[in-house]
């Protein structure tokens, strides 16, 4: 009886010792669908681990829109928080979170012929430059999993974060508005560009699920 509460106390204590041998805190880098990221995270027990993150993306869009190019671009520099859940023990996790942040795409077009806004046809005067923006939800949840080697070694070092998931936007929120022409202010041509922005708020509701996909490395202290 003696021995074997020696022999489990022994096993207790190497657990205990491996366990404070691993890293508890790292940080990385990784790019992917989010551009690129960096997080400092920290494991709080062996199946669970906190990550915060800065994601910087900012994407030149040239499109046609209802028969109407713009360019712009579309920015979705955010800060991530998760819960990372490794429910074998090993590096599969399941991850969930949120992204906080402005999410916007913003576009000016300036015809060069005439254009459809809403039910009426318009000339390049008559339009001046239109400006659209679609904005997303401020806060972005996120669900996902992969790979994620760190604090999975004997002690400090490198580690490797394969994840896929997706972030819910809802829907974008459009806005256009026009100036510089000669119908700026003319009520007929505001009631036009209404009908066109809602025309194109119904051909993207559906878009409301942003697919992410992130690689990279980290390093563990």
């Amino acid at each position: 009886m003696k021995r074997t509460l020696a022999l489990a106390a022994m096993a207790i204590s190497g657990g205990m010792g491996a366990q404070a041998a691993h890293a508890q805190l790292a940080v990385g880098g990784s790019i992917g669908t989010m551009g690129g990221s960096v997080e400092v995270q920290t494991q709080i027990s062996p199946m669970f681990q906190l990550r915060g993150g800065y994601n910087y993306f900012q994407y030149g869009v040239d499109d046609t829109f209802d028969d109407i190019a713009y360019d712009g671009d579309l920015d979705l520099t955010t800060l991530g928080a998760f819960v990372d859940f490794r429910p074998f023990s090993n590096s599969f996790i399941l991850t969930a979170g949120a992204y906080f942040g402005e999410k916007t795409l913003k576009l000016n077009a300036a015809p060069t012929q005439n254009v459809e806004i809403g039910n009426q046809t318009f000339t390049p005067a008559q339009v001046g430059n239109l400006d659209m923006t679609a904005a997303l939800e401020d806060t972005a949840p996120f669900v996902g999993l992969g790979w994620d080697s760190t604090f999975q070694g004997s002690g400090p070092g490198m580690g490797f974060k394969f994840i896929v998931g997706a972030m819910f936007t809802g829907s974008p929120e459009v806005n256009m508005t026009a100036s510089g022409g000669t119908l700026s202010n003319d009520p007929n041509f505001q009631q036009q560009l209404a009908i066109e922005e809602q025309n194109l708020q119904d051909d993207i509701e559906d878009y409301k699920v942003y697919p992410v996909v992130q690689a990279g490395l980290t390093f563990g202290f």
